[in-house]
């Protein structure tokens, strides 16, 4: 399965991250959220604009726009 942007997965899904682009201040911070190489993440839900996901026992919502920079399989 070809990776794909988290902002692609569908609510209830459940993918693994393979890598987290952008520059270095949006990595660092998508990092210290769990959003690193190998963390699984469950897609709550998603809205046109805005998902909510589960990393690390931990919800987060995140903006479309830098959910594009995590990329899954």
């Amino acid at each position: 399965m070809p990776a794909m942007p988290l902002s692609l997965v569908r609510a209830g899904d459940t993918v693994t991250v393979s890598k987290v682009r952008g520059n270095t201040d949006l990595r660092r911070h998508l990092q210290e959220l769990g959003f690193v190489e190998g963390s699984e993440v469950h897609v709550v839900t998603s809205s046109g604009s805005n998902i909510i996901v589960m990393v690390k026992g931990a919800r987060f919502g995140l903006d479309v726009k830098v959910a594009q920079y995590v990329m899954c399989e």
